[in-house]
């Protein structure tokens, strides 16, 4: 049901005008940088060639402003010195905050429909939206630390299969939780996981190596302390805290898959975090479910095999056993979920990286992986003042006659 104002809304003139004001702003921001520029470049080196308009495309419109194109006399090449500055070279439109935001749509919705939503002002299609994605890189940065306390880390894995473009089958994409105590949600009987971090990667060794430097970095961990590493009974699951190397850790199996896995083998016997931690029983469930060849009996023989005290942990009460919200399969299901979706790897990385990057409360930085601003030795940003600073000593000449300008144009460039 459509619902149409009757007259327009005092409100939205505002909105519309407020917009209109901060491109404005934008613009005389970025002249007046330029103005800076200029103003601090060494003319024996740098000649002026002309004054170009830029056009230049961000999440909030289209923006054009004027900047100036100079002749690098020392190094014998032309260059923008604003572009350089902007991080923005003169043979790409995009900005890497609309980078960012591609990425973002993109992670949630087909890239047709990115293109359609990306501005009210401009559209993208497809395949500009394709190439964006396939020329970014990306990183996570992390500002801040985990304040645990003495609360013990958990790191519970878990996967996604995922249609990749080398592959007729769907393939793994491997996911972990970590996390550090939990908490009861107001007027809910759900738990919400505290000191979280999610980390994922399409090979398994690569997020071995993600889980070892966030540990160290942000949690902190000691080399004598344990984490408990819990996941589903797969091999690689309970292989996996061989090859955490900045503590200890101990593998303990998801409590609603073993018990599943019981239950479906024996459904007779009646089990409980004391009988599994019983020898006797124990012996008892093992020549019970040697009779079984089912899947679910043989992984769960196979697992008290190898580690008759793998259901130990049951018992101990810094165990917060696994979680729902750690099962974090359904952070990429919007859009990795389908099955006619194919996506490169790398693709997969990126747009699970923005994700993360909101669960996190991460710094996501974006660039782009063929196009790089040189470098401007004469100027950087940290030499600017502040825009207000900026706006009391830059001269504007642009509302003063053209005779007048031209003097005050002369003096500023040194050729009075």
């Amino acid at each position: 049901m459509c619902i149409l104002a009757l007259k327009d809304e005092t409100f939205d003139n505002i909105l519309t005008k407020c917009h209109q004001q901060e491109k404005q702003l934008t613009i005389q921001y970025l002249e007046r940088l330029d103005q800076e520029i200029a103003a601090r470049l060494n003319k024996k080196r740098w000649e002026l060639i002309r004054i170009d308009k830029r056009t230049i495309l961000s999440s909030f419109g289209i923006i054009t402003f004027k900047h100036r194109y100079y002749y690098d006399k020392f190094l014998k090449e032309r260059i923008y010195p604003l572009d350089n500055l902007l991080g923005v070279p003169k043979n790409t439109r995009i900005t890497n905050e609309l980078r960012l935001r591609i990425l973002d749509l993109a992670s949630i919705m087909s890239y047709r429909e990115v293109g359609t939503h990306i501005s009210s002002e401009f559209e993208l299609s497809k395949s500009t939206i394709f190439r964006i994605v396939k020329d970014t890189v990306i990183e996570q940065c992390f500002d801040s630390l985990i304040n645990r306390g003495n609360l013990k880390i958990h790191v519970q894995i878990d996967e996604k299969f995922i249609g990749m473009t080398n592959s007729k089958n769907k393939k793994r994409y491997y996911t972990l939780t970590i996390f550090a105590g939990k908490e009861m949600v107001e007027n809910s009987k759900r738990n919400r996981l505290l000191n979280k971090t999610v980390l994922s990667s399409s090979v398994l060794k690569d997020l071995k190596v993600k889980l070892n430097e966030i540990l160290r970095s942000r949690y902190k961990v000691k080399p004598d302390e344990e984490i408990f590493v819990s996941g589903d009974m797969a091999n690689y699951i309970q292989n996996f805290k061989d090859d955490i190397m900045v503590c200890k850790a101990r593998y303990v199996p998801d409590k609603f898959h073993a018990y599943q896995a019981i239950k479906d083998s024996l459904p007779e016997v009646y089990i409980d975090d004391i009988s599994l931690n019983d020898v006797g029983f124990q012996r008892y469930l093992y020549k019970q479910l040697a009779l079984i060849d089912a899947v679910d009996a043989i992984k769960i023989r196979g697992l008290m095999k190898r580690n008759p005290k793998c259901f130990e942990s049951y018992l101990d009460k810094e165990y917060l056993g696994c979680s729902q919200e750690g099962q974090n399969s359904h952070i990429y299901a919007p859009r990795f979920g389908k099955y006619a979706n194919r996506f490169n790897p790398d693709t997969i990385e990126k747009l699970s990286l923005v994700r993360e990057g909101v669960i996190n409360k991460s710094k996501i930085i974006v660039g782009s992986k063929t196009r790089r601003s040189p470098e401007l030795s004469d100027f950087r940003l940290y030499d600017l003042p502040a825009l207000e600073e900026r706006i009391k000593y830059v001269l504007d000449t642009r509302n003063m006659k053209y005779e007048t300008r031209k003097i005050f144009n002369a003096i500023k460039y040194g050729t009075f």
